[in-house]
């Protein structure tokens, strides 16, 4: 196989991997996560 369709074919390949790897993570859903924010003194007296 010659030099030049053999690194084609790896760059193909990590393209593919690279692509499908983003493709995979824009379909996943976002988790939900619980949003905790702490309040000072001064804000909870006035």
């Amino acid at each position: 196989m010659p030099d030049s369709l053999r690194y084609l074919i790896i760059l193909g390949l990590a393209g593919g991997i690279i692509y499908g790897g983003a493709w995979w993570l824009s379909q996943k859903p976002p988790g939900q996560q619980e949003v905790v924010k702490h309040l000072s003194n001064d804000k909870l007296q006035k």
